[in-house]
């Protein structure tokens, strides 16, 4: 028999296993330190020396890790017991089956437990001085604290059932108002646009501000309450005038406390304000996340009210593990995919994750356009019964299965090859059926697997998604180390906001992906569009468009795996007083594969004058502590770069001495101020950059024309890389050009 996901055999209850009971219950608020007492009653089967209890949270809830050496510090959990039994306690972040992997082990050693007897775990003990244990970075509406029992030393755990009531985390309070608008209107007509608070995880929360303006035409007045909830629709926004817009979000007449410049509390998202309504509109979506259906939190139900309600994307899809996936719980999927698909407001696409190893295929998206489709699974691997009838363990199996239902129902399906945990093998390719693949999620940030996708020559286009298991589709800040960065999102041209114009466009190519940012992106080859694949007898003349949402940094263009075009619109200046030092990269391709840069650097003579943190903006990872000669900080990458900025009154000769666990070395100011710097440090594009070239503009907007004067016979492949000021980043789908000259 199988065991089922949460670890339970049916027939075993509070009798056999004894109960759990979690206090306090109630709403607790996010990155809070609190204390939580977990009690275990032992049933009729008691436990034995040699077995024992772990309890532990979701996979993806990253509360703070469990230490029983110090009192006084946070995350001290202590362990009692009413029997006079020894217990033995440890942690071990991999201790469990999903979706419970971290967990709290506690091991009898002396003295069997007996029916009655009682194990009191205390999450966050403050009696010795410790502030509690942090809570989890990202609301849930039910907060699972688990607790699984071997009582016979025979390794396998079930689940104790619970009964006490649920632990909420909320949302903490808004320390920014955000502002979100649609990337594409028509001039003179009516839209709507979505206003946000934001706690300092970055999760949608209540306000309360009033005598608020956006500057629209005619400026629309509103305020917020509480009462609005995590965020709120304002309806009847129009702009009157055709070109680029941002909107600006006013505190009265902009000059309300607190405000920045001019009263501007919010600015939105660029905004293309077109004549009229003939061209193709620009749509932001999610193509991958999950709930507790399989390893996330949360329900269905409330992963699509998320993206629609709080996020404010356009089209969305859940892609639970198929392999921990119920058949009850595939209905569940199909059910409010159904429910909340809403043509010209927003689009659902049922799929679901294909999550093979990577020997096997390795992950990849499945998508339906329609309201039915079948489970293909790779396995049932967490589920309590075989379905050999509908398992397809490879990638290669997968095509021929997904090419049979198309050609018995007429229903189109794709397959999406992503990175997350397990990595895609890209040599198992259907050039049909895989139009894209993800360069950026939650995981990471993945160019190195669009430039092996290249150079394979494949033709394909890129997306971006979350990767989510909080349930946080379309706006997901970072969790856990494997969730090191904020979630993408997919961009798609389409001439309507439905299903099947979202599946044409993602067919096409027409599309591109952005590490969260709603930068408008667009290239074209003539009249050939981004994606397009086309011969051609002269060198084509491309056009470029890039409209920021923060000042650029750089715009580069590249024919396949080379740059022929490099922008810098913010042209960049030495300054001797500032040293800008980055670090990037990943440990591996594979899970696990964040790289920990926690250190610091000192400065040997000279004083530091002040310390940035470049794109630093988890609240758990930045600079730690800092003074004239030294600054420590905690920081992890998984492709994506991050950083300080010094300011500095020291001469040529002084010494910076930079001390992680990846790069350790040092250098004299005046080598940086001199030329830029770039250290080595292995593993997957592992590296420290330091320079006193900065980018100091405010120029946002890139356009560009380019015809390659070196163009040579064959296959190119023209793709538009993005860099912002801000660290995000954006990348075109290639347009596919073969050149035969005249």
């Amino acid at each position: 028999m199988k065991i089922p996901a949460d670890g339970r055999h049916e027939y075993l209850g509070a009798r056999e296993l004894g109960t759990v009971r979690v206090t306090p219950a109630g709403e607790v608020v996010v990155g809070s330190h609190g204390t939580f007492t977990v009690t275990w009653r032992a049933g009729e089967y008691g436990a034995d020396v040699g077995g024992g209890i772990k309890v532990g949270l979701r996979r993806m809830a990253d509360w703070g890790t469990p230490q029983f050496d110090d009192p006084a510090a946070p995350n001290y959990v202590s362990v009692a017991c009413s029997a006079p039994s020894r217990l033995a306690v440890r942690y071990d972040p991999r201790g469990h089956i999903r979706p419970f992997r971290a967990v709290t082990i506690i091991d009898i050693v002396e003295r069997p437990i007996y029916p009655g007897d009682e194990i009191t775990v205390v999450l966050g003990d403050r009696s010795g001085g410790s502030p509690g244990i942090e809570v989890q970075s990202f609301p849930e509406t039910v907060c699972d604290i688990a607790v699984f029992l071997d009582p016979l030393s025979s390794g396998q755990y079930e689940r104790v059932p619970q009964v006490s009531g649920p632990l909420r985390v909320i949302s903490g309070p808004a320390e920014a108002l955000e502002l979100q608008a649609p990337s594409t209107v028509v001039a003179g007509q009516a839209f709507r646009v979505l206003v946000r608070g934001a706690d300092r995880f970055g999760n949608p929360t209540p306000a309360e501000a009033a005598d608020l303006t956006i500057d629209a035409d005619p400026p629309v007045r509103l305020a917020l309450e509480p009462a609005d909830g995590r965020a709120k629709w304002i309806e009847g926004v129009t702009i009157a005038k055709a070109g680029i817009r941002r909107l600006r979000l006013l505190s009265g007449d902009g000059a309300g406390d607190g405000a920045g410049d001019d009263g501007v509390l919010a600015l939105s998202n660029p905004i293309r304000v077109r004549p009229d309504g003939a061209d193709a509109g620009l749509y932001w979506g999610e193509l991958q996340g999950q709930t507790a259906s399989t390893v996330g939190s949360g329900t269905v139900e409330e992963y699509f009210r998320y993206a629609r309600d709080f996020a404010g994307i356009d089209f969305c899809t859940h892609q639970g593990h198929d392999f921990m996936m119920s058949d009850a719980g595939w209905q569940e999927v199909k059910r409010e995919t159904r429910r909340f698909n809403e043509p010209g407001r927003f689009a659902t696409i049922l799929g679901y994750e294909w999550s093979g190893a990577t020997g096997a295929g390795g992950d990849r998206n499945v998508l339906y356009l329609g309201d039915d489709g079948p489970l293909l699974r790779c396995s049932s691997w967490q589920l309590n019964q075989s379905f050999p009838e509908s398992e397809v363990p490879t990638a290669q199996a997968m095509h021929e299965a997904l090419r049979r239902h198309i050609a018995e129902t007429g229903v189109r399906a794709m397959m999406l090859p992503h990175v997350g945990g397990r990595r895609a093998d890209i040599d198992v390719h259907d050039a049909e059926l895989e139009p894209v693949i993800e360069i950026a999620s939650c995981h990471g940030i993945f160019e190195w697997r669009f430039r092996e996708a290249l150079e394979r020559g494949l033709r394909i286009g890129v997306v971006a998604s979350s990767d989510d298991s909080s349930t946080r589709p379309g706006l997901a800040p970072p969790t856990t180390p494997e969730m090191a960065i904020r979630g993408g999102l997919a961009a798609v041209y389409a001439g309507e906001l439905t299903r099947e114009a979202i599946f044409d466009a993602l067919a096409a190519r027409r599309c591109y992906a952005t590490t969260g940012a709603r930068i408008l992106l667009d290239i074209a080859a003539g009249t050939h569009p981004m994606g397009a694949a086309f011969a051609t007898t002269s060198p084509p003349h491309i056009t470029i468009e890039v409209i920021g949402t923060a000042p650029l940094h750089l715009v580069t263009l590249h024919d396949g795996l080379d740059e022929v075009l490099r922008l810098t619109p913010n042209p960049p200046r030495r300054d001797p007083r500032r040293v800008r030092l980055t670090w990037t990269g990943a440990r591996g391709p594979d899970r696990n594969r964040a790289t920990n840069w926690d250190g610091g650097l000192t400065l040997g003579n000279g004083e530091i004058i002040s310390v940035e943190p470049l794109n630093m903006y988890a609240p758990k990872w930045g600079i730690v502590a800092n003074d004239a000669g030294r600054v420590d900080w905690r920081s992890i990458t998984a492709g994506n770069e991050v950083g300080v900025l010094l300011e500095l009154d020291a001469p040529d000769d002084a010494v910076i001495a930079f001390a992680t666990g990846p790069a350790s070395f040092e250098f004299r100011l005046g080598e940086v101020r001199a030329r830029d710097l770039r250290i080595e440090a292995g593993g997957l594009e592992q590296a420290v950059a330091a320079t006193t070239l900065h980018c100091d503009g405010d120029v946002t907007d890139a356009r560009i024309d380019y015809t390659d004067p070196d163009i040579a016979p064959g296959a190119h492949a023209y793709w538009l890389r993005v860099v912002q000021s801000d660290f995000h980043r954006a990348w075109s789908s290639p347009i596919y050009v073969d050149f035969t000259p005249k």
